[in-house]
């Protein structure tokens, strides 16, 4: 499973850093769109490095597997819904009519909550 977990955070990583860098010159002085973009960028980039922390942290001891799990999929669908709604905004001023980026935005703050729990169980393997 870390290696989906992997490659899910490196392809989002790839299209948080591509969109950011569009963000400088591709929308016309448009400031709205120029914001959802790199809102977006930050957010995604942020719970991409996220991910990695935790595929990290599962290699160096064990914790709670069902809360690293919630959080890994809390920030992955966070990715889809938040960032991946606030791109489509961006990118191609549509708005996906729905509540999907407030979802995802809750879903990271879930996602931050089970790290914590991961982080009450964890411990340290010992070398």
């Amino acid at each position: 499973m870390n290696k989906f977990w992997i490659i899910f955070a490196a392809l989002w990583g790839a299209v948080s850093v591509a969109v950011g860098a569009y963000s400088a010159h591709g929308f016309n002085g448009d400031e709205a769109r120029v914001l959802w973009a790199q809102t977006g960028s930050s957010y995604g980039f942020v719970h991409v490095l996220a991910l990695i922390g935790l595929i990290a942290l599962a290699q160096v001891g064990n914790g709670c597997s069902r809360a690293k799990f919630g959080a890994s999929l809390c920030f992955s669908l966070g990715l889809i819904f938040f960032t991946g709604g606030l791109f489509m905004k961006a990118l191609f001023d549509v708005s996906l009519g729905g509540p999907y980026i407030p979802i995802g935005g809750s879903l990271y703050i879930l996602g931050w909550l089970l790290v914590a729990a991961y982080g009450f169980t964890f411990k340290a393997k010992e070398v």
